[in-house]
């Protein structure tokens, strides 16, 4: 794929055109898109259990196993063969570049951790698993203060492996493009709260009652949302670089194209 680095700038309904994108190349090969982004969140989960060093690790492995799911992405879109080798695109050439994007992310989680922990004051006796309201308001917490290490990790990881930039040009030409389309970004994060939050709640609302039938309704709900808009979500940052970077060409992944 080429790379044009001069970021386009999008109108703010491109980022809804993220999701449906991401949605029309997992429709291509759901087993693929799952089966990458199920592995990147369960290395990820077991990284982190390590003692000590599972922090360091996540922060390593997290632009690489990013990098392994946007080729996933790019091969369904360009209709080219799977093969690991497509799915490792990028990675040997660029390995240091994305251990130190690691690096990066790794400071900008402590500092998160650490603002919270200063404007915040822990939950007497800590937190429970059935304090459900408690563990909703440290998430309201944590995502002011985590959304800009999100944007800003959004899209180095495929500049350097698409494009072989070092790390201070990645995170450079990824901030113009944040700043550039922040339109497209707040309609792109409202559609993925509404189908990732809103719509269920709505569903559970209703499916209030206690028999087996809703039960197994709120089961299907839960594992739709994690076999599917999930590895829809992870598709849809290959569809934004791309649509950022790219030339302005029409694309198999484009939603005009379903």
């Amino acid at each position: 794929m080429a790379v044009n680095l001069q970021a386009r700038t999008l109108p703010a309904l491109a980022g809804w055109s993220w999701i449906s994108g991401g949605f029309a190349l997992f429709r291509r090969n759901p087993p693929l898109m799952t089966a990458l982004t199920m592995s990147y969140l369960l290395i990820m989960v077991f990284l982190n259990i390590v003692p000590l060093l599972g922090p360091l690790l996540v922060a390593v492995c997290l632009p690489i196993m990013s990098v392994i799911v946007f080729n996933g992405a790019r091969i369904l879109d360009e209709q080219r063969e799977i093969n690991a080798e497509g799915l490792k695109l990028g990675l040997m050439d660029n390995a240091r570049a994305l251990v130190q994007l690691g690096f990066v992310h790794l400071g900008g989680s402590l500092l998160v951790v650490l603002l919270h922990t200063l404007l915040f004051q822990p939950p007497e006796g800590g937190v429970t698993e059935a304090d459900e309201a408690q563990f909703i308001r440290t998430l309201m917490q944590l995502l002011p203060l985590v959304l800009p290490l999100i944007l800003v990790m959004w899209f180095p990881p495929y500049l350097i492996a698409a494009a072989s930039l070092p790390l201070g040009k990645s995170l450079f030409f990824g901030a113009v493009a944040v700043v550039r389309n922040a339109g497209a970004f707040v309609v792109y994060f409202a559609g993925a709260a509404m189908l990732g939050v809103g719509l269920p709640m709505l569903i559970v609302q209703v499916l209030t009652g206690d028999d087996v039938f809703s039960g197994m309704l709120r089961f299907l709900l839960r594992m739709t949302l994690l076999f599917a808009l999930v590895p829809t979500l992870a598709a849809s940052l290959y569809v934004s670089f791309r649509q950022v970077f790219a030339p302005a060409e029409p694309s198999p992944a484009d939603p005009a194209d379903e």
